[in-house]
């Protein structure tokens, strides 16, 4: 749903922070927001601040690392980022790291605070929902993050404690389930936070199906690493009733799109979505950077799967052709970069933050490792079909779900999650997935990268963060570190 929003202003100036913005590390009042701003003018800033980081900066990281886009051989923005050459210093993530903090997470806790005393119980599921999803975005790529002792204000903590991983997951699950425990309204949030919401338009009954496939996708993530977890919090959910993104969609002859996105974004400058700005708009002199990877193009390819259409543009000289991970370092004369696809950025495209594919996945996987309740084959065929659906394809008899054994059908599951995340610029997720599960198996890089035959599992923590906060670590984890849900 397309919604007018007066807020596009503000998208630009936090697409493209610079180092300089990293003077507000630390600081645990943003100064760009008023302090009694109302919440439901705070709210859609907050979403904005969520939006242009996740699918702006960490869009083309993990579009990168999930292998669905390379450096162009006849540029180099991205080159770091494809030799996996992100050190601490990098002005750029420590500009995004400080962006979450200062902005989305501040202003999320800003509102959680006065509607708790307000008792404005709508507004305080809706901040806390989104900013459980940003803080588990930042906790996955860093591990360690600093989390119950920051955002308190001056007369908080002003250098908080690093908690683990498995800290913040267990407590991104307990507020999340006390806000939805609270006496919100039934179906449809108060007037002013209907007319701000940029997600789901005020109802509350989207929100509730949010929250529930957040948790879900939280616990999902712990399946190796903590099992006996997962499972129990997966079978609590199901006993209780939970209802996830698009279930009703399944019976439904006229499915609508029930993502959790941010769809107001149109082809005017200033308005377009963060990752065409970043990467595709007339700042940076050229759209040529990120280029088709083989490791999915091939794999699209051999399947016959129209999908490819949908991700890539045609190459200059024509047809769909990419080139090999990595291999940017190749000279014109040894690749034309005009016969290499380039990746399919829309100007108008939303922001996605759990798309319906994705919630359909999920619970596939959870009834397949038999958490869960239904039937996984039905699942996984729509998680398909949604992806089919979103990216205007047909799918015809493609990808039918294997009959094999457990390997085999969650193989089928995260490859498909992997291209339906595609299709939705959410290559972080994509990313978070082939480091908890392995799938896909077949990523390729050309040439030794910084790190080796090592591929990156993670983010270092910005260095500014550390001589600013002697609670910080201060020694900065590998790149090639594994978060501690990766154990694959």
């Amino acid at each position: 749903m397309k919604r007018a929003i007066r807020y596009f202003g503000a998208i630009m100036a936090m697409l493209f922070v610079t180092a300089s913005c990293d003077d507000f590390l630390d600081v645990n009042e943003d100064p760009n927001n008023p302090a009694d701003a109302p919440a439901e003018l705070l709210f859609p800033a907050a979403v904005i601040s969520t939006a242009g980081t996740v699918g702006g900066q960490y869009a083309i990281l993990g579009g990168i690392w999930s292998q669905y886009y390379t450096q162009n051989n006849a540029s180099n923005q991205y080159k770091d980022i494809d030799s996996y050459n992100i050190l601490p210093t990098n002005g750029t993530f420590a500009a995004r790291y400080t962006e979450l903090y200062s902005g989305a997470l501040s202003d999320y806790e800003s509102i959680r605070v006065r509607a708790r005393a307000n008792e404005q119980w709508d507004a305080y599921l809706m901040a806390t929902v989104m900013q459980s999803y940003t803080y588990q975005v930042l906790t996955d790529l860093y591990g360690d993050i600093a989390f119950d002792e920051a955002l308190q204000g001056v007369e908080g903590q002003l250098a908080p404690a690093f908690r683990s991983g498995p800290e913040v997951y267990d407590s991104l699950i307990a507020r999340i389930d006390e806000a939805l425990a609270r006496p919100f309204p039934a179906e449809d949030a108060s007037v002013g936070l209907s007319e701000n919401d940029i997600i789901f338009g005020g109802d509350m009954v989207q929100w509730v199906r949010f929250a529930n496939t957040l948790k879900l996708k939280i616990f999902i993530r712990q399946s190796e690493a903590r099992p006996a977890v997962a499972q129990a919090g997966i079978q609590a959910m199901y006993a209780e009733g939970a209802e996830f993104l698009g279930a009703p969609d399944i019976v439904d002859e006229e499915p609508e799109d029930e993502s959790a996105k941010v769809d107001i974004f149109e082809d005017v400058t200033s308005r377009r979505n963060p990752l065409y700005e970043m990467d595709q708009s007339t700042a940076l002199n050229t759209n040529q950077n990120l280029k088709a990877s083989n490791t999915m193009l091939e794999f699209l390819e051999a399947n016959n799967d129209p999908r490819l259409q949908r991700i890539y543009r045609a190459a200059g000289t024509g047809g769909y052709n990419g080139m090999d991970q990595g291999s940017f370092n190749l000279t014109s004369g040894q690749l034309n970069p005009l016969s290499v696809s380039r990746a399919l950025i829309e100007p108008d495209a939303p922001v996605y933050f759990i798309s319906e594919a994705e919630s359909y996945f999920l619970q596939a996987e959870a009834v397949l490792r038999g958490w869960g309740t239904g039937d996984v084959a039905v699942l996984y065929n729509a998680g398909v079909d949604a992806s089919f659906e979103q990216m205007g394809v047909e799918r015809g008899g493609l990808y039918a779900f294997p009959g094999g054994g457990f390997e085999e059908q969650l193989e089928a599951i995260i490859i498909q999650k992997w291209i339906a995340l595609a299709g939705t610029y959410q290559g972080i997720e994509a990313f978070f997935e082939q480091l908890r599960t392995g799938y896909p198996d077949f990523f390729s890089y050309s040439i030794e990268g910084v790190t080796g035959d090592l591929f990156p599992t993670r983010l270092p923590l910005p260095s500014i963060v550390s001589q600013r906060n002697p609670n910080a670590p201060q020694t900065p984890e590998s790149i090639t570190t594994p978060i501690w849900w990766d154990i694959d």
